[in-house]
């Protein structure tokens, strides 16, 4: 009996740590989003007019459905978790007209991290 207690122990614990090899399926995303042009005449170097940071969040989307949302925090910055694959990345700052963020492409890699950053137009001439 003992014996069959010790091998049953050592065969979970060699399975657990088999399933930890092969890693994940899910890459990490992480990014900003910053609104530009602040100023309506812009001064190269005035730090007034330096783009700033939307609030909103970040969308993940894979064949027009959206796969994660991500909150965009004061310093426009976001993150998430998401399976491998091409994701098409969008802002969506709760229905306001501006500023207006382009939409991206990122590539997600398992077990890697990719970098999504994103410009958006505050309509400032």
């Amino acid at each position: 009996m003992r014996r069959l207690i010790v091998f049953a122990a050592a065969s979970l614990i060699l399975g657990c740590g088999a399933a930890g090899l092969r890693g994940s399926s899910n890459g990490h995303v992480s990014g900003h989003a910053f609104a530009g042009p602040t100023c309506p005449v812009e001064q190269p170097g005035d730090p007034n007019c330096q783009p700033k940071p939307v609030r909103g969040s970040a969308q993940f989307a894979q064949g027009g459905h959206v796969v994660r949302s991500a909150r965009i925090d004061a310093s426009g910055a976001f993150a998430a978790e998401v399976p491998a694959g091409t994701y098409t990345v969008t802002v969506d700052t709760g229905g306001n007209a501006f500023p207006v963020c382009a939409a991206i492409e990122v590539e997600v890699r398992a077990d890697a991290d990719a970098v999504a950053e994103i410009s958006c137009d505050t309509g400032i001439r």
